[in-house]
């Protein structure tokens, strides 16, 4: 056993001399061979590694998961190894975010391995999944609903930390009897979680019931299952490399937990592309989330509507929406209502609004030429022809603008449909007020009011400095 896994974190260079490593270790038959696995290759081949077992009691299983944290915890100090243990009513989160059990307890459980490997500084997060582990993943997925991707299994690695924390699996081509043997042979008496018995959960379910069956159609169902998953995952990994470079061309904004795309190259796309784009972007804003086909399907029927816009709520607080031939994917929130503001605009001066996160500018000129060609964030009026004292305000109920050049009017709220303004950004989008008239719109137009001709002596600018989120607005 230490050989093979020995020769399969040299093979995929999964661990490296001299790493500290954060190991989750939840008193089972599984985590508990991983650790004395790893404490063993660090003694036997002087590899530096200082490790820190993290367990979590979920609050679920009264006695019986105090009893599993008090093993981890003897086992480590048999070991030598830094134990770190954490306690969480998972119920009660449960309770209070409507999550099931599964998925609020892993959200609680990584979100402790990232807090210890930031705290140690470890590089590397090593879980105990093993090849049973994997078999179930696969025939879980493709049960639930799956791509090729999830067909592919769970990686041997990825990013927990994008650059700085990886999770590595070195056990996922040992069997769990390989595991209780290695136990066994090393005097080793792990806990067994009385859950894992279950039939109400499905993967217990598929787990006790359906994988015996497939063993009797074929005992080597197993074995098969993985070498496919393996074939998968590099058809995979040429497929998502052509959609990393689509995704690059349709790109509009790219921030930590926000992506925009413009819709109409997407659209251009073959589907199979559009469905490893939509996965890639998926996987970027809400990494905790395990996304499903159905996931996948819904965002791409969206994407292909024919209403100008549209929005769909998908699991782990995230919206996507389609807003005038963009793709919007953002967490619940981040759109939410600007309340009303109102600043007055000093003449000459600046002032910053920081509901819209733009600067006001504004000066006199001594004369103008071609101020009818001035970009749409800039206007010119005459000064002393103004209704009124200027400020700056968001829309209000009933705001009209008298249209330069054409003697009519226009609700706001119909020129900013036309304009196609995004619904979340129009009550950011300061107002230009002279009175109590809108004589401004910046970016999109300015109103009668005012209007320089031979007799004008004072040249009021005004300027609207837009932040590089609105570039999405304009562009």
């Amino acid at each position: 056993m230490l050989a093979s896994v020995h020769s399969e974190i040299l093979r995929e260079k999964l661990l490296l001399p001299g790493e500290t490593l954060v190991v989750g270790v939840s008193g089972g038959n599984d985590s508990s061979a991983l650790l004395h696995i790893l404490v063993a290759l660090n003694k036997n081949y002087h590899y530096g590694w200082k490790l820190h077992a993290v367990h979590l009691n979920h609050c679920f299983r009264g006695e019986e998961a105090r009893q599993d944290a008090a093993y981890a915890q003897e086992l480590c100090g048999k070991l030598g190894v830094t134990f770190h243990l954490f306690e969480f009513d998972v119920p009660a989160y449960m309770e209070q975010t409507g999550m099931g059990g599964q998925e609020a307890s892993r959200e609680i459980r990584y979100g402790f391995y990232r807090q210890v490997a930031k705290e140690q500084g470890a590089t590397k997060l090593v879980l105990a999944h093993h090849a049973d582990d994997q078999v179930e993943t696969i025939l879980f997925r493709f049960v639930r609903g799956t791509r090729m991707q999830g067909l592919s299994g769970m990686p041997k690695r990825r990013w927990l930390e994008e650059g700085s924390i990886e999770l590595v699996r070195p056990l996922l081509h040992v069997t769990r009897k390989e595991l209780e043997s290695y136990c066994e042979e090393n005097g080793l008496h792990p806990r067994e979680d009385s859950s894992n018995r279950s039939r109400k959960y499905k993967r217990n379910l598929l787990r006790l019931e359906v994988m015996p069956l497939l063993a009797e159609v074929n005992e080597r169902y197993r074995e098969h299952i993985l070498e496919a998953a393996e074939a998968i995952h590099q058809d995979h990994a040429f497929l998502e490399r052509l959609a990393i470079e689509q995704l690059e061309k349709v790109l509009i904004v790219r921030k930590p937990d926000e992506i925009v795309i413009d819709n109409e190259p997407f659209q251009n796309c073959d589907v199979a592309l559009q469905r490893r784009m939509i996965t890639l972007i998926l996987d970027y804003v809400s990494k905790q989330t395990e996304w499903s086909s159905q996931h996948v399907e819904a965002v791409l029927h969206m994407s292909g509507g024919s209403r100008p816009s549209a929005e769909l709520h998908l699991p782990g607080q995230l919206v996507v929406s389609r807003v005038y031939g963009r793709i919007h994917f953002c967490p619940k929130g981040r759109e939410e209502r600007i309340h009303m503001y109102c600043y007055e605009l000093p003449v000459p001066g600046k002032v910053w609004i920081a509901e819209s996160e733009v600067w006001v500018h504004t000066n006199y000129l001594e004369r103008l030429t071609d101020w009818e060609r001035l970009p749409e964030n800039e206007a010119v009026f005459d000064a002393d022809r103004l209704p009124g004292p200027l400020f700056l305000r968001n829309r209000r109920p009933g705001d009209r603008l008298a249209l330069f050049g054409s003697g009519s009017e226009k609700k706001l709220k119909e020129l900013l449909i036309d304009t196609k303004i995004p619904r979340a950004w129009r009550d950011r989008l300061p107002l230009l007020i002279a009175g109590d008239e809108v004589v401004l719109v910046p970016g999109v137009r300015r109103s009668a009011a005012a209007p320089v001709d031979e007799r004008t002596k004072r040249f009021l600018h005004v300027r609207v400095e837009f932040g590089e989120d609105w570039r999405e607005v304009f562009s």
